[in-house]
């Protein structure tokens, strides 16, 4: 699984570009291709067993659709996997395994939003990015440090295979170029599809607020062969201006169907970071566009968001919004135990036990049922 994700990750240009890769082609045997595809065929395999892999038949299958619609005859070469991690994310190796990660799937809003990420990764792949990158790394001193991530990385896990990647970007020379070339062949393809061409600006407008909130250290070298946001975001922006006037469609409805019951674990796992001041600006901006749907779990998990935080007067944002929550029909059974701990807080012992009382009916099987009772007896004595 490593090997995939290091190679998923790289990028440069050759003096001699490859041809783009045809429907059903594979390499040819004994060729430099044929030994990356190799190591990506025994990573997969590694792969298809990973605990991190997302297994709900219904949500890959809507993900497999909607890169079968951007990569069309190539479909049938395309293997999807959905992983389970917080970050926004999504890669293609050169044998056709796709990798979409759950943090993406957060924070993107609708299937066209969807389709322009995919058929970026779709254009790494057809335009055999990866390929120009192996080949270039064997010719360089940074060869021998590629090298071992292939040959002994094989139990280092997502993470650390991602770390080990670190000093291969800076022989990246050419891979802004190969990333803006796939930006571009992205949205030409979406657009073709019929998807609204202001998908992307939507989407690296919230990226850039999201990066712009992140008070940490900026990512390091592997990441920096991508363009700047704000660069992206105006590219995306220009190609969408120049396009003629037409109907588009974003399939917003059926994207969020899809996403719904996942909403709640991945909100949950994007605080698990304990990043929080990102959270709140992503948790935001979905909120701020849910239009009355998940409105109830985005607006608690924001308030999750503050209440972890607990700086200057997050509190009384918490506060503000588990009390929002509870009016909200969707919100997790959840919501009710913080609204009734800070009536507890407060004082307001008949509304606490109310509060308490309502959670437990929601969430019978909650591991905290006896401290939550031991509170309710508590609040309803009268001595």
């Amino acid at each position: 699984m490593a090997i995939l994700v290091a190679m998923l990750l790289a990028g440069a240009v050759l003096a001699s570009k490859p041809l783009s890769i045809q429907p059903g082609e594979r390499p040819v045997a004994g060729s430099t291709e044929a030994e990356l595809w190799y190591g990506m065929d025994q990573a997969e395999k590694e792969l298809r067993s990973s605990p991190l892999l997302v297994r709900d038949p219904a949500l890959n299958a809507y993900v497999k659709e909607t890169a079968c619609k951007v990569t069309g005859d190539h479909c049938r070469d395309l293997r999807v996997y959905i992983i389970n991690a917080p970050v926004f994310n999504a890669s293609m190796a050169p044998n056709g395994a796709m990798l979409v990660f759950t943090g993406a799937l957060l924070r993107m809003q609708d299937e066209s939003e969807l389709a322009l990420v995919l058929g970026h990764e779709f254009a790494h792949f057809r335009q055999r990015h990866t390929l120009q990158f192996w080949m270039k790394a064997k010719r360089t001193s940074a060869w021998m440090a590629s090298f071992s991530v292939v040959t002994f990385a094989g139990g280092v896990g997502l993470v650390g295979s991602v770390a080990q990647l670190a000093g291969m970007a800076g022989i990246s020379d050419f891979s802004r170029d190969m990333e803006r070339e796939a930006d571009a062949i992205g949205f030409k393809t979406a657009a073709a599809l019929g998807y609204d061409p202001q998908a992307g600006v939507r989407l690296w407008k919230r990226m850039l607020a999201e990066e712009k909130a992140n008070r940490l250290p900026r990512p390091g070298p592997i990441f920096a062969s991508h363009p700047r946001t704000a660069e992206r975001l105006e590219d995306v922006g220009l190609a969408a201006s120049t396009l003629p006037a037409q109907e588009t469609r974003t399939e917003r409805e059926a994207y969020r169907k899809a996403m719904q019951p996942f909403l709640a674990a991945w909100l949950e796992a994007e605080l698990s970071r304990r990043m929080y001041d990102t959270a709140i600006q992503v948790i935001g901006d979905l909120r701020s566009s849910a239009d009355g749907q998940s409105a109830g779990i985005y607006t608690f998990y924001l308030a999750e968001a503050y209440r972890r935080r607990n700086k200057n007067d997050d509190m009384v944002q918490a506060r503000r919004l588990y009390a929002e929550a509870v009016s909200l029909p969707d919100a997790p059974a959840d919501t009710w135990r913080e609204q009734g701990l800070v009536l507890r807080a407060d004082g307001k012992r008949i509304e606490a036990a109310a509060a308490l009382r309502r959670y437990l009916e929601l969430k019978p099987q909650a591991n905290d049922r006896a401290f939550i009772e031991k509170y309710i007896s508590e609040l309803e004595f009268i001595p």
